[in-house]
């Protein structure tokens, strides 16, 4: 990263908003960037290869080399909750509805694609009474997603080794993921401090359930040292405000598209049951 401008205060202050940093308690028309997925490797072979892969280990989907990590650093750069319906399973799912990225669930309408809110999930005190695979079918939906910058030295299948410094990714955290990253990092973080202020160290725990196998993020902030904001981090930070302001207009627009071809159904429905009533009258006339 080269030739960068400097980020004056107003424009520190736009991506702090846009970006979801800032820790409660302070002060108060670009393509979308797909970058490397950071994820929990859960199987111990390679479908492809057939070569072993180091389970509970840390790897970026979507890069050329992939390479295995026991523990990695992250940096946090911009934080939000956002709903995703997936219909089918494997090769056949398709995405059928998202929403926008919001900041809370409790202050923010996360409106979505099909002109619902949150894709359409009930509230908690109705989720309580769902029996759990009905409730579980909902709870799928509600997302983390955490952009930040990656490093740690890695090795590939082959045993070749790998270092990756400060790669910018996304995580997607649900279910037994979901609350990890709130509870064990923006909780934990001074009163006004924005969240790439500091380090996380990222490890893995096994977890199992019968014949069901799965891993969860450990999160250690280091909150002795605070990080200075340098202009390559700001530059990350701007295509990911770019990236998240693209996403949002998009989803505002087919959510705005939605309710007016509701609004439209609804009045060709009202119309068509007052031509029906006009013709009973008619009928019961002659």
């Amino acid at each position: 990263m080269s030739d960068l401008t400097k980020v004056n205060g107003a424009e520190l202050a736009e991506l702090n908003q846009i970006l979801g940093t800032e820790v409660a308690g302070g002060a108060s028309n670009t393509a979308i960037v797909r970058v490397p997925e950071l994820k929990i490797n859960a199987k111990s072979k390679n479908k492809v290869t057939k070569k072993s892969i180091p389970e509970g280990y840390f790897y970026l989907r979507g890069t050329d080399q992939v390479a295995y990590a026991e523990t990695v650093t992250f940096r946090p750069l911009a934080s939000h909750i956002q709903y995703f319906h997936w219909d089918g399973e494997g090769k056949e799912r398709k995405l059928k509805n998202k929403s926008l990225a919001v900041k809370s669930v409790y202050k923010d309408e996360a409106r979505d694609m099909l002109g619902s809110i949150a894709c359409g999930m009930p509230n908690w005190e109705a989720r309580k009474e769902m029996n759990k695979e009905e409730a579980k079918y909902w709870r799928d939906m509600q997302h983390r997603v955490t952009r930040g910058l990656v490093s740690y030295e890695g090795e590939t299948e082959d045993g070749e080794k790998v270092v990756v410094e400060n790669q910018p990714c996304i995580m997607f955290h649900k279910n037994s993921t979901y609350s990890g990253f709130y509870n064990e990092v923006i909780k934990k973080l001074p009163n006004g401090s924005q969240l790439y202020n500091y380090e996380i160290k990222l490890t893995s725990s096994y977890n199992e359930n019968g014949s069901v196998i799965w891993y969860t993020y450990n999160y250690e902030p280091n909150l002795k040292k605070e990080l200075p904001l340098s202009e390559e981090v700001k530059a990350t930070m701007r295509v990911f405000a770019d990236t998240l302001r693209a996403e949002n207009k998009y989803i505002d627009q087919k959510y705005f598209e939605a309710i007016k071809e509701g609004s439209i159904d609804s009045k060709a429905t009202e119309a068509l049951k007052s031509l029906g009533d006009n013709l009973d009258d008619d009928f019961e006339a002659a």
